[in-house]
């Protein structure tokens, strides 16, 4: 069903005039029933981790940028670099001699010049400086990360994560910074909110592609498939289910108006439970613990990293 479809269904279910419109609709009560449609779409979509708003996003790793610059001693501007083309502020950090531990790039000032967050500690004319790309953005239409999705695959390495603010301070700021591994999270606002460490600062470290799955908060489509986060236009149509919008906004709009809204409640909840159960199927769950359906090769026999260079067998 599109937006007019679903709210003519829930006028005529509750016994009310149906609008001929929803666009545009001046009258209360349309304008009523249109938010609460909107409303019921916000709380189902994130009441699950549903199928059709699971999204996979690649990341494509800017390399890092190895170049010289001016620095001054207790001052945060390095000078003479000749290009910071590619260089944005609050998304790199620079490594060097004179450099301290996990700088950032606070600003761009111009073509040759930029400002770090903290100063450097020492006077040096053509400093070697690298600057690597640590934050980046999310899509717009994110919501939330699916756990364990996060992947480089380049070197066919799960990161961890998401670190605590906690644990990613000691690795930044402590005595121990790098690791084998890299490691995520969270900071900030989005869009630029998602975080790496370490961040790749030689070509040999710079994975190309990273991957990661989400969950979409643009619930809606317009009659040409383009995802939308409210439906608006009569022909806007939901795509989780048009049937428990229905009936969230039935429950919804008699909460409103002060009715008993109980039984309509218990209606969509139920109709909502049976609907995550079969969403997207289920595995088979063992009660006794038989691993015989194992494959031979899966995420528990086969190590990360440091194969054997010669001949194997699986038994070993």
């Amino acid at each position: 069903m599109n937006l007019l479809e679903i709210i003519q269904t829930v006028c005529d279910e509750l016994g009310l005039s149906a609008p001929a419109s929803v666009t545009g609709a001046r009258d209360p009560t349309t304008r009523q029933i249109l938010a609460l449609v909107n409303r019921a779409g916000d709380e189902l979509y994130q009441t699950y981790e549903w199928t059709v708003s699971q999204v996979e996003h690649i990341v494509n790793v800017a390399p890092p940028i190895i170049t010289t610059g001016d620095l001054s001693a207790g001052s945060d501007i390095v000078m003479n670099v000749p290009s910071t083309a590619g260089i944005e502020s609050d998304l790199w950090v620079t490594s060097g001699d004179g450099i301290p531990v996990s700088a950032r790039v606070a600003e761009v000032i111009d073509a040759t010049s930029l400002r770090l967050t903290e100063p450097a500690t020492a006077d040096i004319i053509q400093a070697a400086l690298t600057f690597a790309k640590d934050t980046y953005a999310v899509p717009p239409d994110f919501s939330w990360f699916i756990n364990r999705t996060m992947w480089d695959r380049t070197n066919r390495w799960e990161l961890i994560g998401p670190v605590s603010p906690q644990m990613d301070q000691w690795q930044r700021s402590g005595v121990v910074t790098t690791g084998p591994r890299r490691r995520w999270r969270q900071i900030g606002l989005p869009p630029n909110c998602w975080r790496l460490w370490p961040p790749p600062t030689a070509p040999s470290d710079y994975p190309g592609t990273l991957v990661y799955e989400y969950n979409s908060g643009w619930w809606a489509r317009d009659d040409g498939g383009a995802p939308k986060a409210r439906m608006s236009i009569d022909t806007d149509y939901p795509v989780i289910s048009d049937q428990a919008l229905i009936l969230s906004t039935k429950w919804r709009l008699w909460q409103a108006k002060g009715f008993d809204y109980a039984a309509f409640q218990q209606e969509y909840l139920d109709y909502v439970s049976r609907l995550a159960a079969r969403d997207g199927g289920s595995p088979d769950l063992s009660l006794s613990g038989n691993l015989s359906n194992r494959l031979l090769l899966d995420a528990w026999n086969v190590q990360d990293g440091n194969f054997p260079s010669g001949p194997f067998n699986l038994g070993d």
